[in-house]
Formats: C-alpha cells, sequence, structure tokens
C-alpha cells in the first residue's frame, strides 16, 4: 500500500487567515473616519489661519476695520464693504459656505458659528486656548477674533477653533 498525500490547506489554516484578514479590515474602517475628520480640521485651521493674515493684510493697507456683513460666493466687490475683503483672502477649502463679520467691540453678544462657516469677530479677541469664546476683554477696535468649528469625535460633537487677528 502506497500513501498518498494530498496538498491544500486545513480548515484551521484558512479561518486563521480569515480572522486576521477581518482583524485588519476592522482596523481600517476604524481608522478611516479618524483620518478624514482630522484632514477636515486641518482644512478648518488652515482657514482660520488664511483669514487671519487676511485680515491683518487688509486692516494694514487701508487702515480700517471691516464691517459687518456677510461675505458669501457670490458678492461682488465694491470698495468699503465687507466683500471688498474677499481680494485678500487666498483659496478656502471646499468646506467654508460663508465667512460672516460681526460686531463691533459694543453690544454684541457672541454666537458660536456652525460647521462651515467662519467668524471674523470684530473688536474681540480670543481666550487664552484656541477653543476659548472670543471676548472683548483686553480688545481694541482694531482687534479681530477668528473663529471656526473643529469636529470632534461623535456625529454632533464640535468646538469653536479661535486665533487673533492683531
Amino acid at each position: 500500500m502506497t500513501k498518498s498525500k494530498q496538498k491544500g490547506f486545513t480548515i484551521i489554516e484558512v479561518a486563521l487567515v480569515l480572522a486576521v484578514a477581518a482583524l485588519i479590515f476592522l482596523v481600517v474602517f476604524l481608522a478611516v473616519p479618524a483620518l478624514q475628520r482630522n484632514q477636515r480640521n486641518d482644512a478648518v485651521r488652515r482657514d482660520v489661519a488664511n483669514i487671519v493674515a487676511s485680515v491683518v493684510a487688509y486692516t494694514g493697507n487701508n487702515n480700517a476695520i471691516i464691517n459687518d456683513g456677510v461675505i458669501t460666493s457670490t458678492d461682488s466687490t465694491p470698495a468699503g464693504t465687507p466683500a471688498d475683503f474677499l481680494k485678500y483672502v487666498d483659496k478656502t477649502s471646499n468646506g467654508v459656505t460663508t465667512i460672516s463679520v460681526v460686531g463691533n467691540g459694543t453690544g454684541y453678544t457672541y454666537t458660536a458659528p456652525t460647521k462651515g462657516n467662519i467668524f471674523i469677530v470684530v473688536g474681540y479677541r480670543c481666550g487664552n486656548a484656541p477653543a476659548a469664546t472670543p471676548s472683548n476683554t483686553n480688545a481694541t477696535a482694531r482687534s479681530a477674533a477668528v473663529v471656526g468649528v473643529l469636529e470632534l469625535s461623535g456625529t454632533s460633537n464640535y468646538e469653536t477653533y479661535c486665533e487673533d487677528a492683531n
């Protein structure tokens, strides 16, 4: 009698390979949303920094503060209006829908922006932390706080991100 040797994988080997593959897919599916959220938050930080630089350039070149108003991508750019400020702003990310110019340091109640909106709060400064709410403490008429919204983990968890434009 001769023994025949069959070639192939045992059930245990196949199960082990499938378990490792499932573990890899699980790690990828858990990591991808966090990576995407971090990319969106980095875009918001870049947009806020871009607008801070634009506010500084605008106020320096025009020796004036930005007027109250809402800037959208459909605005024209007549002189002396918030839309005139747009020529100082480099391209923003696709996530920015509006840039709102609000407040003059008196009688203004800060309202946190929603996702996709960036506020330029004239006459205000950021607090000590980037997530702080702008206030008019130690602010001048030429001060401005630029505020965007960062996503936290979860579907509806957000926090403000603030940078001073002096």
